[in-house]
């Protein structure tokens, strides 16, 4: 029998805007100059040692990537200097993104404020108010993401780094919530580069959105080519960055053994990724759902329209058993957000140890064939912690939402 960790996983994001894909590798041109002529030292730490640590990069590249290739090897085939590269405390990041403008949204542009002022903290030399996003700034900027996003799976778990001593190099013994190797992100500005790492580190046809267990290192990989997403800003590639980020977290959580239930999984990375200001959703709305394309952001009101009516709503008792990724669609990541919500307001701790209980289910080797185990376990769980059988669960929810999100 092969062992689960020895078996290659990789799940497709559902997001909107989804096109062709694009394998044949072009000339460079302007995307990449931007990028090339930059060079390898950061401008905003001038590769200096106290700088660099005061920022929280461990180091730039070359430095070891996965599955025992290193940022070179990635470099040799992608093109020499076409990606910058930055390693912090538990995330390596290469990125070709290129520079771009300030949201247009007030809220957005809200948003994005306060996280530049936080950077500034640790990089004095970030502009108060930078005119664009350049590509050093930009790959900062998801850095700091990242590792926000890892703090925040920590307090959820009610976990450190003390309590993932690295003991070796199989999962549930690594240092980084159980993991062996750090956790992965490239940010392409290009679906063609995408589709060349992808094929040639991941031995996978895609070049817009795609999770990847790299199951020699055991190391949780995110890419994503923001070419590939149609009407994408900063702020969408944000929240789609932070939703699928969050996934590699609490799956790669001791051990990328099995799936967690898909209700749960989804409606808690929502949950975060939602904090972002956008109108960009990582969903993919089926062709049988009617959803105004303006308004296809608004959950709280969606949600609340469906909830007026228990005809519209799916029942708890089936949402449990959801386990194919490609009947999720936009009604049912909406409502598993909405349940989320609900839960994580009841008591957010609770939230924790279900996710901490359902991750501590021991590895059988089979992973899809663990998923009812699962899904059977969460039910329990949210009667044991939360007292709600699926009833219950309806009933309380239903009245929540009513009384919680606006009208319009």
């Amino acid at each position: 029998m092969i062992p689960w960790h020895a078996v290659v996983r990789s799940f497709a994001l559902f997001v909107l805007g989804l096109s062709c894909l694009a394998q044949d590798k072009p000339p460079p041109g302007k995307d990449d100059d931007e990028v090339q002529k930059l060079g390898p030292v950061d401008p905003y730490t001038g590769n200096d040692a106290a700088a660099m640590q005061q920022a929280g990069v461990v180091a730039y590249g070359p430095f070891p990537w996965a599955d025992h290739h290193s940022t070179t090897d990635v470099d040799r085939v992608l093109g020499e200097k076409r990606v910058l590269w930055l390693e912090t405390a538990h995330f390596k990041l290469g990125s070709s993104l290129k520079s771009t403008p300030w949201p247009e949204n007030a809220e957005a542009r809200k948003f994005l404020e306060q996280e530049v002022k936080a950077l500034r903290k640790k990089l004095p030399k970030v502009p108060e108010k930078p005119k664009k996003l350049d590509p050093w700034l930009r790959l900062h900027l998801y850095a700091q993401r990242c590792e926000k996003a890892y703090a925040d799976c920590q307090e959820l778990l009610g976990v450190t780094d003390a309590d993932f001593p690295a003991r070796g190099q199989a999962p549930r013994e690594g240092a980084f919530l159980g993991l062996p190797g750090k956790f992965l992100l490239l940010t392409f500005q290009k679906q063609s580069d995408m589709a060349r790492y992808m094929d040639r580190f991941c031995n996978q046809k895609v070049d817009k959105s795609m999770r990847h267990y790299h199951d020699k290192t055991c190391q949780m990989l995110l890419a994503v080519a923001m070419e590939g997403l149609d009407g994408i800003d900063e702020s969408g590639l944000h929240a789609h960055v932070l939703f699928a980020t969050w996934q590699n977290l609490i799956n790669g959580y001791n051990g990328f053994s099995y799936p967690l239930p898909l209700w749960f999984g989804e409606g808690l990375c929502h949950w975060y990724a939602r904090k972002v200001p956008t109108e960009f959703l990582s969903v993919q709305i089926k062709d049988d759902e009617a959803v105004a394309e303006e308004k296809q952001h608004n959950w709280p009101v969606k949600v609340r329209r469906r909830a007026q009516h228990e005809a519209t709503c799916f029942k708890f008792d089936d949402m449990a058993e959801w386990a194919k990724w490609e009947d999720m669609g936009y009604h049912r990541h909406a409502q598993s957000w909405s349940r989320m919500d609900f839960l994580m307001q009841q008591d957010k701790q609770k939230v924790g140890l279900m996710l901490r209980q359902l991750k501590a289910v021991p590895p059988d080797n089979t992973f899809e064939g663990q998923a009812p185990v699962l899904r059977t376990l969460a039910k329990k769980l949210v009667v044991e912690l939360f007292e709600l059988d699926g009833p219950a669960f309806d009933a309380k929810w239903r009245e929540w939402v009513l009384k919680t999100y606006p009208k319009k």
